[in-house]
């Protein structure tokens, strides 16, 4: 299976368990995720990867995609080959990193 199918996958499937566990008032339901990105109102998680290596470096744990307002974010958690933990928020509609947390 391709890196971009593998990709894709997860980002739906991440979504989909958001729906599960994310506060109902901030989550993105898939089909509205998929309506975004194709409208071009926020980045795909391949345009997320593609400008972020740091997200492919390790392995991807969680992702959700949340809107406060008129803002969405991307909120992913990444395990690294060395065992520590980081989250990583992203502006949706930019790609542009917000913030960055470290774990162990």
């Amino acid at each position: 299976m391709s890196y971009l199918l593998k990709a894709v996958f997860a980002f739906i499937l991440c979504l989909r368990v958001c729906v599960v566990y994310a506060d109902p008032q901030d989550m993105v339901d898939p089909d509205h995720a998929a309506e975004l990105v194709s409208t071009g109102r926020i980045v795909s998680l391949d345009q997320l990867l593609s400008r972020h290596l740091v997200l492919t470096q390790g392995r991807m744990l969680d992702l959700e995609l949340e809107q406060n307002d008129d803002d969405f974010t991307y909120e992913v958690e990444v395990l690294h080959a060395d065992g520590h933990v980081s989250e990583y928020e992203f502006d949706a509609v930019t790609g542009k990193l917000l913030q960055e947390s470290f774990g162990e």
